[in-house]
């Protein structure tokens, strides 16, 4: 599914309906100064994406009833995007502020169960190989970017963009959630062979030679279940406080 994108007047209708009663065509109309065709265009456009619902309101008497419209939690969302770059850090900050190596180690491995029960819950392939081929499709259909291609035969996925940005702080934690997600997803052991933190353009991620174990177990997964639940391996136990600060794609620094 193509990512619909808003025009400048699909934000501005947008903005006139987030955090106001719902509105009708002819508000918006005279709000924006734009004509009724060009309202309603853009209406049907954000009510295909999500971001508007439009609900009908019967009037006294015989006349015929008028539409509504208001903005979905999507188009907050969507317009307020920005947000998340301040609010997630300070979480992941308290988080570690507050809580033990070992309890951020435990969080760190339920957001990966999380994040691979959402992505299986929509795959159907039984090979790590043709699983991990589908991920890369589910991963672009849910905004993100990524690249499926072959390397010598080998399977190989490109993670283009980081989902962990904004909370990235330096340490491996949250490049360890990635790659266990990753693992629980296409059922197998998987090599991070590129590495973003070590100056790749992204990581890049292959099913790892001679694993088998989390294959096996993800045959013999009961297939009423949904989601997947694979045998936890540990996150590396990184001491907070001795954090590599370094930025994505910035070469590691040189020791002595």
């Amino acid at each position: 599914m193509t990512k619909y994108t808003v025009s400048a007047v699909g934000l501005r209708i947008m903005r006139l309906l987030i955090g106001h009663p719902p509105r009708s065509i002819a508000e918006l109309i005279e709000s924006t100064g734009v004509t009724r065709t060009a309202i309603s265009e853009q209406l049907n456009g954000l009510i295909t994406a999500g971001y508007v619902v439009q609900q009908m309101e019967r009037l006294d008497g015989r006349g015929r009833p008028r539409y509504l419209y208001s903005a979905t939690n999507l188009a907050m969302k969507h317009l307020f995007e920005g947000n998340q770059d301040v609010v997630v850090p300070a979480i992941w900050r308290a988080v570690q502020k507050y809580c033990g190596p070992e309890t951020v180690n435990l969080i760190c491995k339920e957001v990966a169960q999380d994040i691979a029960n959402y992505f299986s819950a929509k795959m159907t392939a039984s090979t790590p190989q043709e699983r991990l081929k589908e991920f890369s499709n589910e991963f672009c259909r849910s905004g993100h970017l990524g690249h499926y291609h072959e390397e010598d035969g080998v399977p190989v996925f490109e993670k283009l963009n980081c989902p962990f940005i904004s909370m990235f702080d330096g340490s491996s934690f949250l490049c360890e959630i990635d790659k266990l997600s990753m693992e629980k997803i296409v059922g197998s052991e998987v090599e991070r062979f590129r590495y973003r933190l070590d100056g790749a353009p992204c990581c890049c991620f292959r099913i790892k030679k001679d694993s088998d174990k989390l294959a096996e177990e993800h045959e013999k997964h009961d297939e009423s279940d949904s989601h997947v639940h694979f045998t936890e391996k540990t996150l590396p136990e990184i001491p907070l406080e001795k954090k590599v600060e370094r930025t994505l794609g910035q070469k590691p620094p040189r020791t002595e």
